[in-house]
């Protein structure tokens, strides 16, 4: 949110191109783009659409969002030292983690992109290009990753698909801190993997 000259709170807009400056697979019909564009030639998706389909203010983006409180304060208190755990080996990643109901009439890819672009985060909007958002919504028992376009390139949507699965039993039977934990640990290990890779490559 944010307050025009008389003081009155009013929300924010986000250009269309903001959404898509690293959005190489559409969110909403995942088709794949070969470069960044205002709207996806498939389907039309674009931000505005996005900003249409969730005109309410985004939360803060942080390592755990959970505003129905599904998680216990021990939980949540748990994935916060993992997270600063993790991010001080990986200091550029920020590892976000959202459990909210929306149900089957959300798309849950077209929400976590959505999110990301329009949740605010205390270091800065810079820093959402290293972010990964690991959104899971118990209505709908399915699971989604939104992450920024620094990592695009790192990361295939396969390899989201396969670490997904692997907390996927773990949710199902409402263990959300442990399924958390496993994700994170599965997407460290794997960005941890492409650094070293990457290293190699500079170094040749």
């Amino acid at each position: 949110m944010v307050k025009d000259s008389k003081g009155d709170r009013k929300q924010k807009v986000y250009a269309a191109k903001r959404f898509a400056k690293g959005a190489m697979v559409c969110p909403s019909c995942q088709y794949v783009l070969e470069e960044a564009v205002s709207k996806c030639p498939k389907c039309a998706f674009s931000g505005e659409i996005a900003i249409q389909k969730f005109p309410f203010p985004a939360p803060p983006l942080k390592a755990v969002v959970d505003p129905n409180n599904l998680l216990t304060k021990t939980e949540t208190a748990t994935i916060f030292k993992t997270v600063q755990k993790l991010q001080k080996q990986l200091p550029q990643v920020r590892f976000l983690n959202c459990i909210v109901p929306l149900g089957k009439e959300v798309n849950l890819r077209e929400f976590g992109f959505w999110l990301l672009n329009a949740g605010q985060m205390k270091e800065g909007e810079e820093a959402k290009a290293f972010a990964i958002l690991f959104l899971i919504d118990p209505k709908s028992r399915s699971v989604s990753v939104t992450v920024g376009y620094g990592l695009d390139p790192l990361i295939m949507d396969t390899d989201w698909v396969k670490i997904c699965e692997n907390s996927r039993d773990l949710l199902y039977r409402q263990k959300y801190r442990e399924g958390i934990e496993l994700f994170l640990q599965n997407s460290f290990d794997l960005l941890f993997e492409r650094a070293l890779a990457l290293k190699k490559e500079v170094k040749k």
